[in-house]
């Protein structure tokens, strides 16, 4: 059977009482002793300091004639003494001279003779059958020096009696003090533990019968009454939730029209994710067109780079001037850009794994700009180039990364009125690599600028572009873990900016 809050702290309290009761009472018996021990070694000192006054030298101690009827005295005195001893000390050894028992000799030890014959005080305390007492020996000293020693054992009755007397008031008075603690104690936890819990129990019955009023409203400013306080308040509390939750749930129930109206326009945006998915089938077509493409214009294409080799080399060192070996060194490398672009789009579709490497963009915007620079005046714009020196190389493919350079000049060549201006830019940024071209044109509109990297969308006239330049570029800035930026203003121009991670080698340079 389990016990009540109020009977477990009746017994805490009773163990604690009995406990610091019985305590206070051994560590008084302790203490008793220790006082009696000390009170008959200064006795004992105390007699042998009488001896050495009766006696003026050493002889006169050896003789003890005269000793015996001073034991005599102090027995008549000192009821609690049974028996005196008065040694005198040899060279070795020591004798008796006088005693109040001569059957008997008090039992110290040679060690305890040393110990007095060093100036000290020895005492035991002897425990027999039927006896208990304390032998005492006090060092007789005669003009400074230790003579002598008198033994002394004395009766301890006094001390148990005293000692007995100690323990019945003792447990007495942790009688009478269990049976008050009882009382008060049973009266405090009625008054101040049952009465509140009591009325804490009878609002909870009350609160599960319904009674939405029901509140402890203690006064006390006890625990209780703090208890009482954050009790009414979760009561309180309890009732609001209550209200609330019946609003909420009108609320959930026009909630559910709302979503009911919510699943219909995601069915609408379902149709058009399905018309998207109908364009990148579109995509996948043209994937499949373009490798086709490959495969017919390739050994054109091949054939052109041998003529063209062939040419350099039949053309008259007289005819062949630095302008025109440059021009057909164009026409070469451009003839391979073209076979490695049809390559990097049939990539789009088939993902072939390539081994990238360190690409130094600076050399990749010369050469493009070079490209452009006749269809730039033709267009009669102008160009501000801005390269900055030691940038950091990044990891990559430096083909399709031209390309993307070369498609985002040509549609700021497009965007861009004649007399308009252009600007590329070259610029290390933290741990990456940014290639920024600015063009003066008209700008996208904010709506668009979303769907401008996106399949097949164009904003060229018909017949001026495919809608894939972006895209591509796009995809090939992700291929290489960056990223496109766009910023355009209706009037104030666009700015595309290309963000690359430098390559790893380029970055433990640097640091």
């Amino acid at each position: 059977m389990s016990l009540s809050v109020r009977a477990k702290l009746v017994a805490s309290s009773l163990g604690l009482l009995l406990v610091g009761s019985l305590g206070t009472a051994m560590l008084t018996l302790a203490l008793l002793r220790g006082w009696v021990e000390e009170g008959l070694r200064e006795r004992a000192i105390a007699f042998a300091r009488e001896v050495a006054v009766t006696i003026r030298d050493r002889r006169e101690l050896e003789s003890g004639a005269f000793l015996a009827e001073q034991i005599h005295q102090i027995l008549l005195v000192r009821p609690n003494v049974i028996q005196i001893d008065i040694l005198a000390f040899g060279l070795d050894d020591s004798q008796v001279v006088a005693t109040s028992d001569s059957a008997h000799r008090l039992p110290f030890s040679r060690l305890d003779a040393r110990e007095v014959r060093a100036g000290r005080v020895v005492s035991h305390f002897v425990t027999a059958v039927g006896e208990r007492h304390w032998e005492v020996m006090a060092p007789i000293l005669v003009r400074g020096a230790v003579a002598g020693a008198v033994a002394s054992r004395f009766s301890i009755d006094r001390t148990d009696q005293l000692s007995t007397r100690i323990r019945v008031w003792s447990f007495g008075l942790t009688a009478a003090l269990v049976l008050v603690e009882v009382f008060l104690m049973g009266l405090a936890v009625r008054l101040f533990v049952d009465r509140p819990i009591r009325r804490f129990l009878d609002v909870i019955a009350r609160r599960a019968g319904g009674d939405a009023e029901a509140r402890v409203d203690l006064r006390s400013r006890d625990e209780f009454g703090v208890l009482a306080a954050h009790f009414d308040g979760l009561v309180d509390r309890e009732t609001q939730f209550q209200e609330e939750l019946q609003a909420r749930v009108a609320e959930a129930t026009a909630e559910l029209a709302h979503r009911y109206r919510e699943v219909e326009r995601l069915n609408a945006v379902l149709y058009q994710m399905q018309r998207t998915l109908s364009q990148v089938d579109r995509l996948t077509l043209a994937g499949r067109i373009m490798a086709e493409v490959a495969h017919e214009v390739g050994t054109p294409l091949h054939s052109v780079a041998g003529h063209v080799e062939l040419l350099r080399r039949d053309l008259p060192p007289a005819i062949l001037t630095d302008d025109l070996t440059r021009r057909l060194a164009v026409i070469e490398r451009e003839l391979s850009r073209v076979t490695e672009i049809i390559a990097q789009l049939l990539d789009l579709t088939r993902r072939a794994p390539a081994e990238p490497g360190e690409v130094d963009l600076n050399p990749l915007v010369r050469d493009t700009l070079d490209l452009v620079r006749p269809g730039l005046a033709a267009a009669g714009l102008a160009l501000d180039v801005e390269l900055a020196p030691d940038l950091p190389r990044v990891t990559g493919h430096a083909t399709p990364l031209q390309q993307v350079i070369l498609n985002l000049v040509t549609n700021a060549m497009d965007a861009t009125s004649p007399g308009g201006r252009l600007a590329v830019e070259t610029r290390p940024a933290a741990d990456a690599v940014e290639v920024e071209v600015r063009d003066t044109g008209e700008g996208i509109p904010p709506a668009r600028q979303r769907e401008i990297f996106e399949p097949f969308f164009t904003t060229k006239a018909p017949g001026r572009g495919t809608g894939l330049g972006l895209f591509i570029s796009a995809q090939i800035v992700r291929d290489h873990r960056g990223r496109i930026e766009v910023e355009s203003k209706l009037g104030g121009g666009s700015v595309f900016r290309i963000v690359l991670p430098a390559a790893v080698s380029a970055m433990s340079a640097g640091r």
